[in-house]
């Protein structure tokens, strides 16, 4: 086996083809040398095992020195060949060499080599299980190497660093400390010694033996400055500052570097970067700010970028804003200008954001430092980069109003507005801004004033929406009339507006009234006659309405004195002044209708009733409609007054001016007027005239009730009277045009025909009654006119019956008599069944006129019974038959007086009172007679 190895090593030599560069060529050369060499001797010393060891040696450094070059030239390769590449290809030379050299220490491992041959045989097959990424085989290779190798040996050393190197990679920092503590004192004077004794430190942080690990890597970076060593002093440096800062001592840390030579800003600035990789923001931010907080202005704008990262990240906008503040005082060159600058406005823009959302808006606390955080970066933006001037302030503006700062909010749009960069969209926006702070509940009077006529000023002046424009208008007009109380700058606003909008009648009316309401509460008549002269100056379109309504306050103001006099009491001075304004020829006509109206009311005060009714129909013939309505109430009482004065005549023309004169308006006192006109117009005599005033108000705009009501009035009157005719044509003509209610219209033919019933013609309403008592349903709802009167024709019927009935006269021979007391009984019982479907009814009167003909009928048909005598018979036939009868004549008897027990229950239980009751149920009732006066007390006691 070895005789083959060795064939193999001789062949590499003259096929090795990869390219090294110098120093490993070198090295490979004399690698090659000496594998010759050992060749060489072999062939005298074919069984010399330390021969055979040292030709694996060279084979395993032969192929670890082509791996370095082999991965030197992968890393160089493009990414996309990279990824095309065949890696088993790519690395076969070194392979190669680390197969050799295992095969051969395989082969001396079969002839069971001493301690120390195995021990560098284990350590070479770990190696190459090590290149090949194999780490549990390497590992236990690297262990039995250490268990097998010789005390004091250098390859137990070197077995026992690379597991403490795998064991450091794997993060097993127990095991890798374990290792390296073991042989770390022995290796000191190699120069990878800085190397190990890095690894052993941060080792020793990792299972939190800091201070030793804080000492160990002072050592690497002390040694490091030799070049005896490895150079690991800048790794080292910036780790014993990680280290110190990790433990919380950055005091020593920045002692540390400060005792070191060169740029102490550079190591925190370092040191810093290295926490950012390692995610440890807040230490990393310790050390920028100590690199801040230095001399050195490059770390310093370096640092300052990094801390408004770090701070950003974490939204820590307190120490945001204070490193922020430093942008504009640092040196920063233009890329980390403009870095800064992102974030800046980046976190703006966030806190921006945030006080838009719905839950911060309810934590007025939150919104307030929020907004002034945000307010303050927009403001540091424009500073750092002055082409985001309007919009930064805007912004600015926008955020102070969020935190309901609206001082600060209006400073930062009042300076876009004074940039006077009219066409930036950030200039309109402001101006909305300001608007928006200013109409705001909250905003203070002391603010208000200093700047809402410049806003709106500057707003109006800018606005080419007409219809914003004049919106900005009225707000400024408010402010100058409700809050400046300044008339002159209110009246020269309005009269430019007034140019601008002559169409504008309700709002142009709207402003004059608040500047006369002004002048008038300010007391300056001068002013004020001034400018509605001006005002008529100017031909402003106004509408005829609202220029009386002027020239009434004018007279007012002028008349003052007139009201003052009334309102003391001191009516006749109230009432010269009245008819001076009713008689001067500069009154206005609204002037002389309201005088004329103060002067009848002052009469109707003082009680000179014919002078108030003359002066009040002067007001209602000259009065507007609009303003009647508005005294309607005082017209009523006075013409009230007129008719409990019996001054009807008087009363009634007044009520027909009236009402004629508001025909075309609702108002609740119309009804009471007309009521009292018709019952006056009745009380006269004076029907005629009533019914023509009814028929002229059914064209005004009353209810359809209230006229029902006014020709029922009426026609009741005709039914007490007893004017059948005259009832009839308003009931045909008038109420029968206001209801279509069958129910209504029983109550009016019921009254009707009981009038004419009682004027002995009871026929002339039976044929619409009894329609009408047909075709409705709920009979009990009907009148019971209508009720008394459909019954009382079923009475008159009942009436016909009964006397057919007592018609009917006995006789024999014996079979006709039978056969005529069997017809008069069936008669009797027809007549029983009507009587009840008359008292079903509901008619009192019908009741007690059908009871009454029912009682009769028993009471004639008993006696026709009892006094029979058939003729022609013997005297016993005639007693037989007499006796017989008797008991029939009592049976009809006793009936009749149980009918007359039934009518007096009848009558008590439901209240009936009528005429026929007395003479039926009193007749043989005994009364006592009395002569002589008789004396009684107040309570009617004798």
């Amino acid at each position: 086996m070895i005789k083959v190895l060795l064939f193999a090593t001789l062949i590499s030599f003259n096929s090795f083809g990869i390219k090294l560069n110098t120093k490993r060529d070198r090295i490979v050369s004399v690698i090659d040398m000496e594998l010759k060499e050992l060749v060489r001797m072999k062939r005298f010393s074919k069984n010399d095992t330390m021969l055979d060891l040292r030709m694996a040696e060279l084979n395993l450094e032969k192929g670890r020195i082509i791996r370095e070059q082999e991965n030197e030239n992968f890393f160089n390769l493009d990414i996309k060949v990279k990824k095309r590449i065949d890696r088993k290809k790519f690395f076969a030379e070194s392979s190669s060499y680390y197969n050799r050299a295992q095969q051969i220490g395989l082969a001396i491992l079969k002839k069971r080599p001493n301690a120390k041959a195995r021990s560098h045989i284990y350590y070479i097959l770990a190696y190459n299980e090590l290149e090949n990424v194999q780490m549990d085989r390497a590992k236990s290779l690297f262990v039995k190497s250490v268990k097998s190798a010789p005390k004091n040996d250098l390859i137990g050393v070197k077995s026992r660093l690379a597991l403490g190197d795998i064991y450091y990679r794997e993060g097993d920092f127990n095991k890798s400390k374990r290792y390296y503590d073991t042989v770390i004192y022995k290796i000191k004077d190699d120069k990878w010694y800085t190397k190990y004794l890095y690894n052993l430190a941060w080792s020793n942080f990792r299972v939190g033996k800091k201070n030793t690990a804080i000492k160990q890597m002072k050592e690497v970076h002390s040694l490091s400055k030799s070049p005896k060593y490895i150079d690991k002093k800048d790794m080292a440096g910036r780790d014993v500052g990680y280290f110190y800062a990790d433990k919380g001592d950055t005091k020593r840390a920045l002692q540390f570097y400060q005792n070191e030579k060169g740029t102490p800003e550079k190591n925190f600035y370092d040191m810093g970067m290295f926490l950012l990789d390692k995610q440890k923001y807040s230490q990393a931010a310790s050390m920028f700010k100590s690199a801040f907080n230095g001399k050195n202005e490059e770390y310093k704008a370096k640092s300052l970028v990094q801390l408004l990262q770090i701070y950003d990240k974490y939204n820590n906008n307190k120490n945001f804003l204070v490193f922020a503040r430093s942008i504009t005082k640092t040196k920063l060159n233009p890329e980390q200008r403009k870095e800064a600058l992102f974030y800046v406005t980046k976190r703006a823009a966030h806190l921006q954001k945030e006080l838009g959302m719905a839950h911060n808006k309810k934590r007025p606390k939150v919104m307030r430092f929020k907004g002034r955080i945000a307010a303050e970066l927009y403001y540091i933006s424009q500073e750092v980069d002055s082409s985001l001037s309007e919009r930064a302030l805007f912004y600015a503006g926008e955020s102070y109003y969020a935190a309901a700062e609206y001082k600060q909010a209006l400073f930062m749009y009042d300076k876009v507005i004074s940039s006077d960069k009219t066409d930036n969209i950030y200039f309109k926006r402001s101006l909305a801004g300001m608007i928006v702070v200013l109409n705001d509940k909250k905003t203070s009077a002391s603010i208000r004033s200093k700047y809402f006529e410049k806003v709106f000023s500057t707003y109006i002046k800018h606005e080419d929406s007409k219809v914003k424009k004049n919106k900005a208008v009225e707000k400024l007009f408010s402010y100058y009339v409700d809050e400046q109380k300044n008339t002159k700058k209110a009246q020269e606003l309005f009269f430019v507006y007034a140019k601008e909008n002559p169409r504008a009648i309700s709002k142009n009316e709207a402003m004059i009234g608040r500047i006369v309401d002004l002048h008038k509460s300010q007391k300056n008549k001068t002013d004020l006659m001034s400018f509605v002269g001006e005002l008529k100056s100017t031909g402003i379109p106004l509408r005829r309405g609202f220029i009386t309504h002027l020239n009434k306050i004018i007279l007012v103001a002028q008349f003052s004195d007139i009201q003052k006099a009334n309102q003391k009491g001191d009516k006749v001075t109230a009432l010269k002044g009245y008819l001076f304004i009713y008689k001067d020829k500069e009154s206005t006509a609204e002037a002389k209708r309201n005088a004329a109206y103060n002067i009848a009311v002052l009469f109707y005060e003082s009680g000179n009733i014919d002078l108030m009714s003359k002066w009040l129909e002067r007001a209602i013939d000259e009065m507007l409609l609009s303003e009647i309505t508005k005294f309607y109430e005082s017209f009523n009482s006075i013409i009230s007054e007129l008719f409990l004065r019996q001054r009807v005549d008087a009363g009634m023309g007044l009520t027909q001016k009236l009402l004629s004169k508001t025909c075309s308006i609702r108002n609740k006192n119309k009804e009471g007027l007309l009521k009292n006109y018709i019952v006056m117009g009745l009380a006269t005599r004076k029907d005629s005239a009533a019914v023509r005033f009814v028929d002229e108000q059914s064209k005004c705009r009353f209810k359809n009730s209230t006229l029902l009501t006014s020709y029922e009035q009426i026609f009741d009157y005709y039914i007490d009277f007893k004017l059948l005719s005259k009832a009839d044509a308003i009931y045909r003509q008038r109420l029968s045009a206001y209801t279509k209610s069958l129910y209504k219209k029983s109550e009016y033919v019921g009254k009707l025909s009981k009038l004419s019933r009682s004027q002995k013609n009871s026929s002339r309403y039976a044929g619409e009654l009894r329609y009408i008592y047909n075709k409705v349903k709920k009979k009990k709802n009907l009148a019971i006119e209508t009720i008394d009167e459909v019954a009382l024709m079923e009475v008159d019927k009942l009436e016909n019956e009964v006397n057919n009935f007592n018609s009917i006269s006995l006789s024999f021979p014996e079979n006709k008599f039978n056969n005529t007391m069997k017809l008069k009984f069936n008669r009797l019982d027809r007549i029983q069944g009507t009587v009840a479907g008359i008292v079903a009814m509901g008619s009192g009167e019908a009741m007690v006129k059908s009871y009454s003909l029912l009682i009769n009928s028993f009471d004639q048909f008993s006696s026709a019974v009892g006094n029979f005598s058939p003729t022609g018979k013997s005297a016993e036939y005639v007693k037989s038959f007499k006796a017989s009868m008797a008991n029939v004549s009592v049976n009809l008897a006793t009936k009749s007086r149980q009918l007359k027990r039934e009518l007096d229950n009848l009558i008590n239980k439901n209240d009936v009172l009528t005429k026929n009751f007395g003479s039926l149920s009193r007749q043989g009732l005994g009364l006592p007679t009395m002569t002589g006066p008789v004396l009684m007390d107040k309570r009617g006691n004798r």
